[in-house]
């Protein structure tokens, strides 16, 4: 039982358009890093998608060819939202899955990580294709909808209902997080001139050992609606206030007990990260804590570098993609032993 190490490409969108790397030059770059296996996105990735020509579909499998790393995951998207004036019908969903589940299983991967906010009522009617192409459907239980998101629970009720392999949960480490990303806030305080006494306030939450969306009570008829205490809203001196306060709660401080729950549920993880210091570790979220768990649970699969630190870089400065990335493999390198002796190192690392 061993953890591995991924990427995913979202991490590293901006060497792959921008940058100019396309394709094949980012899966070389993170061969390079050591990885053994990537995740993509053939919604931006493969030209057509679903609808990709024999052509592009010949020219991925050369670049696999020649760089042979693990297929772990085809990251989709179901475009609900596709259209101003309605939300996309259950068969029009489902017709989308269907196209995307025949295009992992032609690109060669044995998973879909399906996007967070996907009606789980696309299950039973796609899970014979699943089945028959040898596919497993994800969800992604991501930062800001975790385990007690009434829609991540209600994937979660079907999943356990249908009760067949091929349905499961991609974890984000997002929802492990101990301090808001400082990255997030440097760039609400130098771009939008968030109050210092707001980002004090969100700081000190963290530093409780809780987190803003636990710590906020919500809206009872929206739970992605909070409602924020006076102590609060009387440092709000502009939109850009309350908006650094409501994003602040897409960073979740989750047990880690929820891993002894839902692990034999769990498919891979996105390795989540904003910022991997010059000290060589994530400034939120403590690894070494989360493999120890993995490791005593036994985990045998993939964590994949995820990076959203770009989001956050300061107008004018470079998106060091590629350097965050290679220092996030090297972080998780360090830490893939941890917990698995037991001994001071795991006393040490684990924790709720």
């Amino acid at each position: 039982m061993t953890i591995k190490k991924g990427v995913s490409l979202y991490s590293l969108q901006d060497a792959y358009g921008r940058g100019g790397l396309g394709l094949e030059g980012t899966v070389a770059a993170v061969e390079e890093m050591g990885t053994q296996g990537i995740e993509i996105l053939s919604d931006e990735m493969i030209r057509g998608a679903a609808r990709a020509s024999e052509e592009t579909l010949a020219e991925w499998d050369a670049i696999m060819e020649r760089h042979p790393l693990e297929r772990v995951s085809n990251d989709i998207f179901i475009n609900s939202s596709l259209y101003k004036n309605r939300w996309l019908t259950l068969e029009e969903q489902v017709e989308l899955l269907s196209a995307d589940l025949r295009l992992t299983h032609r690109l060669g991967f044995p998973l879909v990580r399906i996007v967070s906010q996907t009606d789980p009522a696309v299950i039973r009617p796609t899970l014979p294709l699943a089945e028959k192409l040898g596919i497993t459907m994800a969800v992604e239980v991501h930062a800001g909808m975790s385990f007690d998101h009434p829609m991540t629970e209600a994937w979660i009720k079907e999943m356990k209902e249908v009760d067949n392999p091929h349905v499961g949960l991609v974890v984000d480490f997002g929802i492990y997080c101990q301090r808001h990303p400082r990255v997030s806030t440097n760039y609400f305080r130098e771009t939008l001139g968030v109050n210092e006494d707001v980002i004090k306030y969100i700081d000190d939450i963290f530093a409780r050992g809780i987190d803003p969306r636990q710590f906020f009570p919500r809206n009872p008829d929206n739970p992605d609606d909070y409602e924020f205490p006076e102590e609060l809203t009387r440092h709000f001196h502009t939109f850009q206030d309350r908006f650094y306060a409501m994003m602040s709660t897409g960073y979740e401080n989750t047990s880690l007990d929820t891993l002894d729950e839902y692990l034999p549920y769990i498919k891979s993880f996105h390795g989540k990260f904003w910022e991997v210091t010059d000290e060589g570790e994530e400034y939120s979220i403590d690894y070494g804590r989360i493999f120890t768990r993995l490791n005593q649970l036994g985990f045998d699969g993939y964590v994949c570098s995820e990076y959203e630190g770009q989001r956050f870089v300061l107008p004018g400065e470079p998106i060091t993609d590629l350097e965050q990335v290679r220092r996030h493999q090297e972080l998780m390198e360090r830490h893939l032993s941890d917990g698995k002796n037991g001994g001071a190192d795991a006393a040490q690392n684990d924790g709720k």
